[in-house]
Parts: structure tokens; sequence; C-alpha cells
């Protein structure tokens, strides 16, 4: 295999947990999240309640598909390993390949990336023909269907004895059966659910009725706006950057910042980004004007002379939120919660595809567990170890979210209008994110653990050795008067 590909089987194991599981949602957490179980049940169906588009265009569904998506290490390793042939197809669609830290070229964290090797390898393109490439590989795959134009309208459920007997009236052992569908009423009948049905996912409000406790709610008001032109790259055009960012320098001064990444088909994407409701422009020369006046010109330098190739796509996103089922108790077995059902992040720091993909492949991990319990006692499909894979799933799935929340919690929270409850130990991951951000801007080894750890290549915990801390002590953020100069690549 090539390019970090590994020869992970797609097909399905011999043995198995279960006959049907369904996965709602058939968004990027969707369609992996149905890779993963078609290793562990004789088939999967998606239920999805939008109607994707066969091309690689924007769809109703996904209303932020317009504007630049990010597809970060740790999410680009997940889906090499779940799809073998992903790389090849994406990158022959146009998506440009290679290593962040050298292919990104950014002002963040108010200092300039090093350009050095990190020896991890992402992609940038357009978020349609990702999730077109990803929706192609998976419906590929013998035991999977996918239904669109299907929305779902809750769990089916039953209650059974600590034995599993058959019904009884004890809520403490519901399990959830299946699904509704909306439009029919027809009741679906699985042996394990996913939801995974996006922000506006209905799974806290549907057990509530079984007797479950909904999770609690953590809602940060960030308001922040995208306008987003598109325009053709200039013929012979000699770049060295796949991604070009300027962010804030001063925050909270600073609400202000803008990106370039390419696009497929030889087309930017040119998106300028706000918080707390100081929105760009959406005629081209005020959008000119609002990247001329960044930090740095970076970005107006490279559109000043170009015109845009339609008209400025907007989106607007007043607050994020996290559901915490990792606490709870007590959940409906066979069922389980991911991607931005689960917890849906500051879109501006492009992390959700990557998490939902590490939720995903974690989820892989539990139903592998189960699977070997089978085993281990001979009870084959009728073990009840797929009954308890709720609690092990969530408290492992809030390690990548809790990695990507905190640090983005701290950067938000140095606005004082940011709505919400500060994280405990803020002030802390605030310092450390500061000294963090400085050091790797100066010291080689470091800055690569940084880039691993923001990429949810490694857990932050990595960056807890004590030379690290000691360096990041004393570390000043590097001044800068103007974009510095690349050095050549070591």
């Amino acid at each position: 295999m090539t390019n970090g590909q590994s020869n992970k089987n797609n097909s399905t194991t011999s043995a198995m947990l279960g006959e049907h599981a369904i996965v709602i949602g058939g968004s990027m957490a969707g369609l992996l999240t149905a890779r993963v179980l078609s290793d562990y049940f004789e088939r999967v169906t998606i239920f999805e309640a939008d109607t994707p588009p066969d091309e690689a265009v924007p769809r109703k569904g996904v209303p932020q598909g317009s504007h630049a998506h990010g597809l970060m290490a740790g999410g680009a390793d997940v889906l090499r390993q779940y799809f073998p042939g992903f790389h090849d197809d994406l990158v022959a669609a146009g998506a440009e390949y290679g290593d962040p830290t050298l292919n990104w070229r950014g002002f963040i964290g108010a200092r300039w990336n090093p350009r050095i090797k990190s020896g991890l390898g992402t992609y940038v393109m357009s978020r349609p023909l990702l999730e077109a490439v990803v929706r192609k590989h998976t419906v590929a795959i013998a035991n999977i269907e996918l239904r669109v134009a299907t929305p779902v309208s809750g769990y089916t459920h039953s209650t059974r004895d600590a034995h599993g007997a058959g019904p009884t009236s004890s809520d403490s052992n519901t399990v959830v059966t299946g699904v509704t569908l909306e439009q029919s009423g027809e009741a679906v009948a699985a042996d394990f659910v996913a939801d995974v049905s996006g922000r506006n996912s209905k799974a806290a409000s549907w057990i509530e009725p079984m007797g479950f406790t909904p999770p609690e709610r953590s809602n940060i008001g960030v308001d922040v706006g995208y306008v987003t032109f598109e325009v053709a790259e200039p013929p012979n055009k000699q770049r060295d950057w796949s991604v070009l960012v300027v962010n804030q320098k001063d925050i909270p001064k600073d609400t202000r910042a803008g990106a370039i990444f390419y696009k497929e088909g030889g087309r930017y994407l040119v998106m300028a980004t706000s918080f707390h409701k100081d929105y760009a422009p959406t005629d081209w020369p005020g959008f000119l004007a609002y990247m001329k006046a960044l930090p740095y010109p970076s970005i107006y330098n490279e559109i000043k002379d170009l015109q845009p190739m339609g008209e400025a796509k907007e989106y607007r996103f007043a607050a994020y939120l996290r559901r915490h089922y990792e606490p709870l108790q007590n959940f409906p077995q066979r069922l389980v919660v991911l991607g931005d059902a689960m917890c849906s992040f500051n879109p501006i720091y492009g992390q959700g595809m990557t998490v939902g993909a590490k939720e995903a492949e974690h989820l892989d991990a539990c139903l592998k567990q189960c699977l070997e319990d089978s085993d281990s006692d001979n009870s084959g499909l009728d073990s009840d170890s797929l009954d308890k894979v709720a609690e092990p799933f969530f408290k492992g799935a809030a390690k990548f979210i809790d990695a990507a929340w905190d640090g983005t919690t701290a950067e938000d929270f140095r606005y004082p209008q940011t709505r919400g409850e500060r994280p405990r130990g803020y002030g802390l991951v605030k310092w450390l994110n500061r000294k963090f951000f400085a050091l790797s801007g100066t010291d080689e080894e470091f800055s690569v653990a940084f880039f691993k750890v923001l990429s949810l290549v490694e857990p932050p915990a990595s960056l807890l050795k004590p030379k690290y801390l000691l360096k990041a002590s004393f570390a000043k953020m590097p001044e800068h008067d103007q974009e510095p100069p690349f050095p050549p690549v070591k």
C-alpha cells in the first residue's frame, strides 16, 4: 500500500454480532460508521433524510458545504484505513495530498507555522468531493444499503429481564430494537442502531419517553460567520501551498480571519471568517478590503487581481453544542450516538469530520471486544455483550471530543463576548495553549509534536513531557513585522 493506506479488509467477517444494524444519517460520520458496522452485522442500512447528488456538489443537508472544510491528518488516517482505494480516487478527482506542515501556509495562534516535515499526510479539496468519494466506497460494500429521502421519526424498543428472557415492565433493561420511518410509519427492526443524524439529532428527546435521563448540554455562543467566494486559479500559477490562512493576531481586539483553500478543478475557495457578528462584506471590493486589513495581507496579495466566479456564499453559526452522554449511568441497550449528534464544534477550527472519524474507529474497537466476548463464552448471536457497548463507547469517544473541545474553548473564551460556561481549569489550559503555540513557532521537534495533537493523531498528554513543559514555560511568541520567508524544505 502507498501513502499510508492500510490493508484492512472491508469485507464482512465470518463471525457476526447480529443480522441487521441501522445508521441514522448518511453524512461523513454516518458513512464511516456504516463501514465499521459492515464488519459485524450481516447487513447495514443507512437512512438518510436528504437526497445526496450523484456529482460532487453541495447538498441541502450540509448547509456549510459551499465553504472550505479541513480534514485533519487523524481523520485522513482513518479514512485510508477503512477504504483502501480512497486515496487514489480522491487524488484522481483533483484533491491535493501532502504533508500539512509543508503544504499549509498559515498565521495561526499569533505566529507563523514553521514549514517543516511532520511525516503526516492529508488532503485539500471541497467537502462535496470528499463526501462523494467516501459515499461511493461505502455503498460499494455488498452488505451496506443507503436509503435516501428516508427520515427517521424515532426508535422502537422493548424491555427484557436481566437474562434477556423477553419483555418485562423494567426500564433498566430497555433495548432499542429498530427505528420508525417518518413518512410511512414503518417499523424497521435492527440488532443495533447508531444515531449519526447530526447537530439536530433528536436522540436525547427520543430516549426520554423510555424513562432515561437526557444528557446535559454545553452551549458555547460565538456567533461566527463565513463569507466565501470561488475564484479561478491564475494560469501557470506557481503555488507553494494548498492552504493559506491568516488568523487573528491580537484577541480579543481582532475578530476577523481569512483563508484560501485549493479546490479541485483549478479553483480557490476564498473564505472570510469572523467572530461575534463582525461579519465580512459580501461584495467583492468590500471583501478584498477585508482581506487587505487582516494582520498580514498575504491572502489579499494572492487574490487582488482575480475576479469571483459567482456570488458570495454566506453561513452563520451562533453556537456550538456538546451533549454529554459519557457520564450517563443508564442508557438504552444497543444504541449509540456519535458525530455531530454528540458534539458539534465551532466550524472555524475544522475538527468535526476528524473527530467523527476517530469516534467511528473507536466504535470498531468496542464492537471487536463484543465479538471477542461472544467467542469466549461460545454464546454467539445470543450473547448480551452487544447490550453493553454504549458505556465504553461514550467514555472512549469523550477523550477525542475533549482533545478538540478543550483547545477550542480555551481560544474562544479569550473573547469576553463568548457565551457559556468556561471549562474547569480554563486558566491553565489557556496559558498552556499560548505557551505551546509560542514554543511551536521556534522549536521544530515540539512543533511536530504539537501539530500531531492538533491533528488528533496523538493525545494531548503526549505534550506533557517534562522537557516540553520546561521549554514552554520560558517560550515567547515570535515577533513578526511581515510574513517571514519560508526556508528551503529540510
